[in-house]
């Protein structure tokens, strides 16, 4: 558990602009302003995912009003790839974080082109989805 405190620590401190103060007890909401905020603590977790090779379930995403330290605990009971799928898990991950950059600049705007470029990518992470529900089994394949 203490592993993905300290990578999750790391993670968002390097992403911050000014250096936090990290422990267990930390509300997560409570390390966002200015300088962190919540895409920052979603891009994070996606690294997490690809570092240490577990699928965060999208409720986990949405839990910021919990300690650092709860948060790490219910990562350690998060069932990792196998060696064989991380490749392909991998790959479906870090296209997934590059869409998604790709992604919040266009979110806001409303011309007709960003518009259509969002529907491009929210159809390539649909793909994506259904790769991954694939490859964890998920989803049966005919």
């Amino acid at each position: 558990m203490l592993r993905y405190l300290y990578t999750l620590a790391m993670l968002l401190d390097s992403k911050s602009k000014i250096r936090k103060h990290y422990s267990a007890d930390i509300v997560i909401s409570n390390l966002f302003d200015e300088n962190l905020d919540e895409i920052d603590f979603i891009k994070s977790l996606s690294e997490l995912e690809l570092i240490y090779g577990f699928e965060i379930p999208d409720s986990l995403y949405d839990q910021t009003d919990i300690t650092l330290g709860k948060f790490a605990y219910e990562l350690s009971q998060l069932p990792k790839v196998s060696d064989q799928l991380y490749p392909e898990f991998f790959d479906i991950k870090f296209t997934s974080m590059k869409l998604m950059e790709k992604w919040i600049p266009l979110e806001d705007k409303t011309d007709e082109e960003s518009i259509s470029e969002r529907d491009e990518i929210n159809q390539q992470f649909e793909l994506l989805n259904y790769r991954l529900n694939i490859l964890l089994g998920n989803v049966l394949v005919n």
